[in-house]
């Protein structure tokens, strides 16, 4: 990583307070909530300003301060792709669809290209530069901000009450059978899928245990409030993974004994029941349990392949208007504004045709392979998870911070790498020493 101090360290200084007010306005102002503040973000009206979200201005300054403070902005960048060649055909294949789509399709129904899938690539370029005390101070706001956020949904989940009202489209209130808490987030999935990254890229800061098993249990606990349940499920699995190879780990090296081993399960055999009675008898994540079978959720996602009967070779081959995939929905039976394509693959292929949805993958995977080679083990976890997520939703094919997020808070982790690899290693217990005479008691 490049040293963070440059020919103008005010500049660098100003670029890092400015990522972080851009990080707190894309986990604090929801859609929902700009839509109370008569800010028509995602409403089907307004100039294309107001279409961008207010988090995208702060971190497109964060990246001018961090370029100009290492000398020519224009130069600077150049150098940083070079440097990051996946960031780079990252970047490069989004620009490219952005574009396609703006010549084929004009410019309705385009700015999630910039507010969802290129602001990504702006936060990591201003991250990469930045020292480990600088990255270190960004993960503290984040998780702050998601704790802050899981403590708001489970007050939600208490009160049966929304903080901000639940709205979608510009205004359309959302109305469900069983509560979902929506928090600062405003969407009940998006907040599972921030606060399942943010529970699994945790895993690998350096923490005392029990303060790490509280962290968690307050995230699931979150997690059951949002009432996601793919981001449950995944999110719950991969912890339950990563515990069992860190204690195979543990045993292997000598850190644990049998004992330790059993004493856990044990433990864990006693306390899930007591537990899970508990969640039960609140009513916490009803809609997760009481809906693991093919509800109207689960229904809508199969359905959606329908739109193949409606479509020819050309609509394939080179996509089809925004207009057009909204008035395919309501032909297959979505209920507009309230249902979607929910998988963003299948939007994108529907938007930019075979050719476009090509250079679409070729990208995403670029980008988040450039992710994976910077992550650990619970980064990686976490990245995993995002992209199974995501893929059951129309995340990344409408606007959300999600992506956004996801680059910061594992660019950001990278700032314990050395706390980690500075820590000494546990050594081996030494075995026991063998009897060899039982008469004299020599041992060797």
């Amino acid at each position: 990583m490049s040293p963070a101090s440059g020919p103008q360290p005010g500049l660098q200084r100003a670029a890092a307070a400015l990522a972080a007010l851009a990080l707190i306005a894309y986990l604090a102002l929801s859609p929902a909530l700009l839509t109370v503040l008569e800010i028509p973000y995602d409403a089907p009206y307004g100039p294309f300003w107001f279409k961008l979200h207010p988090g995208d201005y702060p971190l497109l300054l964060a990246l001018a301060c961090s370029l100009a403070a290492r000398g020519n902005p224009l130069l600077e960048a150049l150098r940083r792709l070079r440097a990051h060649r996946l960031l780079a055909a990252y970047l490069t294949a989004m620009a490219s669809i952005f574009a396609y789509s703006l010549l084929r399709h004009g410019p309705s129904g385009s700015a999630f290209f910039i507010d969802t899938l290129m602001m990504p690539a702006a936060m990591a370029l201003v991250l990469v530069t930045m020292d480990e005390a600088e990255l270190r101070r960004l993960w503290r706001l984040l998780l702050a901000a998601v704790l802050v956020n899981a403590a708001i949904g489970l007050a939600e989940a208490a009160s049966q009450r929304h903080l901000v009202p639940y709205t979608v489209a510009g205004g359309v209130a959302v109305i469900e059978d069983k509560f979902r808490a929506t928090a600062l987030h405003g969407h009940p999935l998006e907040n599972a899928m921030l606060t399942g990254i943010a529970l699994l890229a945790a895993l690998d800061l350096p923490m005392p245990p029990r303060r790490r098993w509280a962290l968690c249990a307050l995230l699931v606990l979150a997690l059951l409030a949002f009432g996601g349940r793919a981001s449950f499920l995944l999110s719950v699995a991969a912890l339950a993974a990563w515990a069992a190879l860190r204690a195979r780990e543990g045993l292997r090296a000598g850190r644990y004994g049998y004992l330790h081993i059993v004493g856990a399960l044990l433990a864990g055999l006693v306390a899930a029941p007591v537990a899970a009675a508990a969640v039960w008898k609140s009513g916490l994540g009803a809609r997760i349990f009481q809906g693991l079978y093919l509800d109207d959720s689960a229904a809508v996602r199969l359905r959606i392949f329908e739109v193949f009967d409606h479509l020819d070779g050309f609509d394939l081959l080179f996509g089809i208007a925004p207009q057009q995939i909204q008035e395919l929905s309501l032909r297959i039976g979505l209920s507009q504004n309230l249902e979607a394509i929910e998988n963003f693959w299948l939007f994108m292929l529907l938007q930019l045709g075979a050719f476009g949805f090509l250079a679409f993958a070729a990208g995403l995977g670029c980008g988040l392979y450039w992710l994976w080679r910077r992550a650990d083990g619970g980064a990686r976890w976490a990245l995993l998870v995002f992209l199974a997520t995501a893929s059951t939703t129309n995340s990344l094919a409408s606007k959300t911070s999600a992506l956004t997020l996801l680059f910061a808070l594992l660019c950001c982790l990278r700032g314990y790498r050395g706390r980690r690899l500075a820590q000494p290693q546990s050594q081996p217990r030494p075995a026991p020493p063998r009897r060899i005479a039982m008469r004299t008691g020599a041992t060797a």
